[in-house]
C-alpha cells in the first residue's frame, strides 16, 4: 500500500486518491454499477411512497440499492467491484448485518474461487431454534472484512463490529458499496483503527450529479458578493494599499468596483491569492477588518492588480454598514500577496519564510491558514497545528494537504505595521558579534577586572553602539559554572550601566556564594538585551501565552506598583512550560489575581567565556554540529556512554532526571527504562565499550532480582510499577546481548514464554498483567518490543518460533499502523521488522519497516534535521532520538535488500538528524555555564527550551547511534 508523506500525518491519502489507484478493470465496471444505480436505486418521495429517516422525519429521496443488487449484472458488478477492494485486507473471511448486503455478499463468495466464505449478523438473537446470533462457519482465527451496502451514521457496522468481536472474532474493517460522505460513520471507523473501504461516495458519484441538490464549494474563500464594475479603470501605477482604498471607497459609496489597472507600483506575485487588512491609526495592533481569498493550484490565478480589487471587495463587505468609510479613514492599509502554492509535507514547512494552508482532501470547503511569525506560534509544528486544527476546525486523522506559499507584504507608505505575520528579513543588530558580543565581552572583562585586580583589555562602549530600539540590558555572572547573580536596568549610559550592572551581580544576595574562584577562565558572563518593546495590555494568562513567542520573548507584568520581568532563558532554566513560565512570573511579582498588564520584548542574549563570545539559545550557546556522520558518531557514543556510566548508582538503577543548570539529581525505579538501559549498555560494550557491559550486568542483576513466578509466567515486579511485557521484552534483549551462556539459557527462554503467552489468537499483545494498566495507548509501544525480543531470541536459540502467533501479531500490527500510523510506533516496529527479516527474510518485514521510515521522514525538518512530532509538547527536541532508532533500522534492511537509494537516503536523514540532536546534547563547550559539568556532559536536553535531562533521553541517543553505525557499515 502506497503511503504517500503529503497529506495527514494519521491517514495517508484520500478516499478518491485510492480509489484511482486501482485497475482499468476496477473502474469499468464500477461505472457501470454507478449508472444502475443512479438510474434505479434511487427512491423518491411520492404521495404513494414515502420516505423516513431514523429521526422520524421525511427526506425527499434515498438509496435502496437492493433495486440493483437483486438483479443478476448489479449483483454480478457490486461482487466484483467489492472483491477487489478485498484484495486491499487480509482476511478471507466475510461478514454482513442484516439482509440490505446479503445479494452482495453472496455475489463476493460465488466469484471469489473459494477464497471467501460469509458469516451473517443478526441484529437479534434467534429466539428459536438454534438461537444463533451468527450464522455460518465461523473461524476465529480469520480476519473479518464486514460488507455492507452504504454507510453513513455507522450506527449498523458498530453493532456488526461489536457482535463479532463479544463473539472472539477480529474484525479487519469493512468495505460499502457507498459512503456518505467521510465525516460519520465512516470516519468514525477510521478513528476505531479500521480499514475500511467505499466503491462510491453519496456525494461526489450521486448528489452532485442531481439537478436539484447542492454541489461542492471546494474553496469558500472565492465566493464574492454581486458587484458592478465602474466604467473608469483605476489609475495606474498604484501602490497596492492605495489601491484598495481606492476600491473600497468607491465599492463602499457606489456599490461599484473600479475596473483594474494594467498595473502597479511594482510586480507582486499574486498566485497564490490575496488579502487586505484594515488597522486602526492609533494602535497598529487593533484590526477593523480583514479578508481576502487562496487560489489553489489548478484554478485561475488574476494578475496582482485584479486580485487586490477582488481582496479589498471582501474586506469592505466584512465592516459594519454603518461605520464603514468612518473605519475606512481611521484606518491603515496592507495588502498582502500570496505566491503560487505548493503542496509539501510537514518537514517542508519554515515558520520564518512561509505561510501556510491545510486543506481537508474529504471534506470540501474545509481550510484553514497560519502567517509565519505570528506571536504564539513558536514553530513550523505549532504553524501547521494552528492551521489545521483551530483555523481548519479539521478532525486529528483527517486526510488533508498542506500547501505553503512566500508572504509579501504591502503596507501604506509611512506605516509603521506589526512586525508579525511576514517572513524573517534579516537579524537584529543586537546578534550581531560586533554589538551584542562585544558588550558581553566588556562585561566579562569588567567582572575579571573587579575579581582579580587586573587590567581591563576592552575599551569601553559607545553611548551609540546599539540600536535605538535597544530598550534594557540584563547582565548575568557565572563563577565556575554557578550563576553568581542576575540585574538589569534600562540603558541610559551604555558602558556605565554595564559597569554597574556588572558589579550588582557580582553582589547578588538572592544567589549562594560560590567557592572562590582562583582563576579568570572560571568567569563567564550572559548578557541578555531586551529591544522591540511592545505593550501588551491586560490578558488573561490563557491569552497571554498565545501572544508571545515562549523561550524566546522576555515578559513583563504589571499591577499598581507591583511588576517583575522573566528573561526567556529562565524557561529552559528551570524547564518550564508556558503556563509555568508566566504563573511563576506572577508569583515573582507577588501579584495574586487579575488585573495582568503585560509587555513584551525581543531578546538577543550573548555569552562570553574563555573561549569567546557566541550568542545564546535559551540558556546554552551551542556551535555548529561534524558535518560528517563518522565525526558525529566518533564525538557522541562516548559522550552517551560516559553520562550513563556516572549516573548509575551501585545497585545497578540509574538517577532518572537531572537538572544540570541547577546540579539537581532525582531517583526512582522504572522498570521498562531500567530494562532498556540494560541492553542499550549491552549493545554498546559489543561494539565501543567494555565498561558499559559491566553496567549492563549490574543493571540486568537487579532486574532479575525483581523477576517473580506467577501462574502467567515471569514478571518483574517493584513498588509503583505495573507490570507489563515491556520490562520483560527488553531484559530478554539485554540478555541476548551478553556472553554469559549460562544466565541467558536460564531466564531467556521463561522470559520469552511470557511473552509468547501474552499473544491471542488474533496476534493482540497482552501489554500488562494487570489488563486495568493496559490503555489502548501502550499498543503503539510495547508490541513492537515483544516482537523485536522474541525475534531476537529466536536468532540466538534461546526460544522456539511459534510462527502460526508470530505472523499473527505481525500482521496485526502491520495493520495497526497501516490504519493509524502513530509517532510511538516508529522506533519499535521498524527495528523489530529488521530483527524478524534476520530470522525470515520475507520482504513483508522490510517493505513494513519502509513504510514505517517514509512516513516520519515526512516530518522531518528539511532546515534542521529535527523530526516534528505530537509525541512531545515542545517539539522538536529528544524525541528526534527515538526516530533514529527506527530510520537506522530501515536503513540497515535497505543495505541488506539492496536497496541503495533507500539506504542513502535514510543514512542521510540519520545524519541531519544527529546534527541537531547535537545542539541539545550538553558537551565541554557548555562547562562554563554549568556547576557541574562531569554530571552534566553527554546529557540530552530536552529542548532547546528546556534544560532537564531525563536518563532513557540519553539511553535513547546512544542506541540510535549504536544502529547508525550498523546501518552505515559497508554502505
Amino acid at each position: 500500500m502506497r503511503r504517500d508523506r503529503i497529506g495527514d500525518f494519521f491517514v495517508a491519502e484520500a478516499w478518491s486518491d485510492s480509489l484511482a489507484r486501482l485497475p482499468a478493470a476496477f473502474h469499468a465496471d464500477r461505472d457501470e454499477l454507478l449508472g444502475m444505480m443512479r438510474k434505479d436505486a434511487i427512491l423518491y418521495e411520492s404521495p404513494t411512497q414515502p420516505i423516513l429517516s431514523r429521526d422520524g422525519s421525511t427526506a425527499r429521496w434515498m438509496l435502496n440499492s437492493l433495486q440493483v443488487t437483486l438483479t443478476p449484472r448489479g449483483a454480478e458488478l457490486a461482487g466484483r467491484c467489492v472483491l477487489e477492494l478485498l484484495k486491499r485486507f487480509e482476511g478471507r473471511q466475510i461478514a454482513t448485518l442484516g439482509l440490505t448486503a446479503v445479494p452482495i455478499l453472496n455475489s463476493v463468495i460465488m466469484q471469489s474461487g473459494g477464497r471467501y466464505h460469509g458469516l451473517l449478523v443478526r441484529q437479534q438473537r434467534k429466539k428459536h431454534g438454534s438461537l444463533k446470533l451468527i450464522e455460518g462457519p465461523i473461524d476465529k482465527d480469520e480476519p473479518t472484512i464486514v460488507i455492507d451496502d452504504s454507510i453513513s451514521s455507522g450506527t449498523s457496522m458498530q453493532l456488526a463490529c461489536d457482535t463479532l468481536r463479544a463473539a472472539g472474532i477480529r474484525v479487519e474493517g469493512g468495505i460499502f458499496l457507498v459512503r456518505f460522505g467521510w465525516h460519520g460513520g465512516f470516519a468514525r471507523m477510521q478513528e476505531q483503527g479500521y480499514h475500511v473501504e467505499a466503491v462510491t461516495d453519496i456525494w461526489s458519484d450521486f448528489i452532485y450529479h442531481m439537478d436539484d441538490e447542492p454541489k461542492p464549494i471546494g474553496n469558500p474563500t472565492k465566493i464574492f458578493p454581486q458587484i458592478r464594475w465602474s466604467k473608469a479603470r483605476a489609475p495606474e501605477k498604484l501602490h497596492p494599499a492605495k489601491l484598495a482604498r481606492i476600491a473600497m471607497r468607491e465599492y463602499l459609496t457606489s456599490g461599484k468596483l473600479p475596473r483594474p489597472p494594467q498595473a502597479l507600483d511594482s510586480d507582486y506575485p499574486a498566485g497564490g491569492g490575496a488579502w487586505v487588512s484594515l488597522r486602526s491609526l492609533q494602535d497598529i495592533h487593533v484590526r477593523h477588518a480583514r479578508d481576502g481569498y487562496w487560489n489553489f493550484p489548478g484554478e485561475k490565478a488574476w494578475p496582482a492588480s485584479e486580485a487586490v480589487l477582488w481582496a479589498a471587495l471582501k474586506t469592505a463587505e466584512t465592516l459594519p454598514k454603518n461605520k464603514a468609510l468612518a473605519l475606512l479613514d481611521d484606518s491603515a492599509i496592507a495588502v498582502t500577496f500570496f505566491t503560487a502554492m505548493e503542496q509539501c509535507p510537514v518537514g517542508a514547512l519554515d515558520n520564518d519564510r512561509y505561510g501556510i494552508v491545510v486543506r481537508s482532501l474529504e471534506r470540501p470547503g474545509w481550510m484553514g491558514g497560519a502567517l509565519p511569525r505570528m506571536p504564539g506560534i513558536l514553530n513550523e509544528w505549532d504553524q501547521y497545528q494552528h492551521a489545521r486544527t483551530t483555523n481548519a476546525g479539521l478532525i486529528s486523522f483527517e486526510p488533508h494537504a498542506i500547501l505553503r506559499h512566500d508572504v509579501i507584504k504591502a503596507a501604506e507608505p509611512g506605516v509603521s505595521w506589526q512586525p508579525t505575520g511576514v517572513p524573517f528579513a534579516a537579524a537584529h543588530p543586537l546578534t550581531r558579534a560586533d554589538r551584542g558580543g562585544m558588550v558581553a565581552a566588556r562585561a566579562r572583562d569588567l567582572a575579571v577586572a573587579r575579581l582579580f585586580g587586573s587590567e581591563l583589555c576592552t575599551a569601553p562602549l559607545r553611548d551609540d553602539l546599539l540600536p535605538s530600539d535597544t530598550d534594557q540590558l540584563y547582565v548575568s555572572v557565572y563563577l565556575g559554572g554557578r550563576l553568581r547573580g542576575c540585574f538589569g536596568a534600562v540603558l541610559r549610559r551604555l558602558d556605565e550601566d554595564v559597569a554597574t550592572l556588572v558589579e550588582a551581580a557580582l553582589g547578588d544576595t538572592r544567589f549562594e556564594a560560590p567557592a572562590d574562584v582562583t582563576s579568570p577562565e572560571a568567569v563567564s558572563v550572559t548578557v541578555a538585551l531586551l529591544y522591540d518593546r511592545l505593550e501588551l495590555g491586560l490578558h488573561s494568562i490563557e491569552d497571554i501565552i498565545r501572544r508571545i513567542r515562549y523561550g524566546e520573548h522576555a515578559l513583563m507584568v504589571e499591577q499598581k506598583k507591583r511588576f517583575a520581568l522573566y528573561l526567556p532563558s529562565v524557561a529552559s532554566r528551570y524547564s518550564l512550560y508556558p503556563v509555568a513560565f508566566v504563573e511563576e512570573l506572577l508569583r515573582k511579582a507577588a501579584i495574586t489575581k487579575p488585573p495582568y498588564r503585560w509587555t513584551r520584548f525581543a531578546c538577543a542574549a550573548w555569552l562570553a567565556d574563555q573561549a569567546g563570545e557566541r550568542p545564546v539559545e535559551g540558556s546554552f550557546a551551542p556551535e555548529a554540529a561534524p558535518a560528517g556522520l563518522p565525526a558525529l558518531l566518533g564525538r557522541l557514543a562516548p559522550l552517551a556512554i560516559a553520562y550513563l556510566l556516572r549516573h548509575q548508582r551501585p545497585d545497578g538503577t540509574f538517577f532518572t532526571r537531572y537538572e544540570p543548570l541547577l546540579d539537581q539529581l532525582y531517583e526512582s525505579v522504572d522498570l521498562p527504562r531500567l530494562a532498556h538501559a540494560a541492553w542499550v549498555l549491552a549493545r554498546a560494550s559489543g561494539t565501543t565499550d567494555e565498561s558499559a557491559g559491566k553496567a549492563a550486568l549490574r543493571t540486568m542483576k537487579f532486574l532479575l532480582d525483581a523477576v517473580e513466578e506467577t501462574a502467567d509466567g515471569l514478571w518483574l515486579s517493584y513498588a509503583d510499577n505495573d507490570r507489563s511485557v515491556a520490562e520483560n521484552a527488553l531484559l530478554v534483549l539485554a540478555l541476548c546481548k551478553i556472553s554469559d551462556q549460562k544466565l541467558r539459557k536460564r531466564w531467556v527462554p521463561r522470559l520469552a514464554a511470557t511473552l509468547w503467552s501474552r499473544i491471542d489468537a488474533h496476534g493482540r499483545v497482552h501489554t500488562h498483567a494487570d489488563q486495568a494498566a493496559a490503555s489502548d495507548a501502550y499498543q503503539d509501544y510495547f508490541p513492537g518490543q515483544v516482537l523485536l525480543a522474541l525475534a531476537t531470541a529466536a536468532q540466538a536459540g534461546l526460544t522456539s518460533l511459534d510462527d502460526v502467533k508470530f505472523t499473527r501479531a505481525f500482521r496485526y500490527y502491520r495493520h495497526r499502523f497501516r490504519a493509524r500510523p502513530h509517532f510511538g510506533q516508529v522506533s519499535w516496529l521498524a527495528q523489530a521488522c529488521l530483527a524478524c527479516w534476520r530470522i525470515k527474510p520475507d520482504p513483508c518485514f522490510a517493505d513494513l519497516a519502509f513504510d514505517v521510515a517514509d512516513w516520519i521522514l515526512g516530518f522531518q525538518q528539511q532546515k534542521s534535521g529535527a523530526f516534528l512530532n505530537d509525541h512531545q509538547s515542545d517539539t522538536p527536541g529528544y524525541t528526534t532520538a527515538l526516530y533514529l532508532e527506527g530510520l537506522a533500522a530501515a536503513a540497515c534492511l535497505a543495505r541488506l535488500t539492496g536497496n541503495q537509494e533507500r539506504h542513502r537516503d535514510y543514512i542521510d536523514s540519520c545524519r541531519r538528524g544527529l546534527q541537531f540532536l547535537d545542539g541539545l546534547i550538553i558537551q565541554s563547550r557548555d562547562a562554563s555555564l554549568l556547576p557541574n559539568p562531569a554530571m552534566a556532559i553527554g546529557g540530552l536536553r530536552r529542548s532547546a527550551r528546556a534544560s532537564e535531562i531525563c536518563i532513557d533521553f540519553v539511553q535513547h541517543y546512544l542506541a540510535a547511534l549504536i544502529g547508525i553505525r550498523e546501518a552505515a557499515e559497508a554502505g
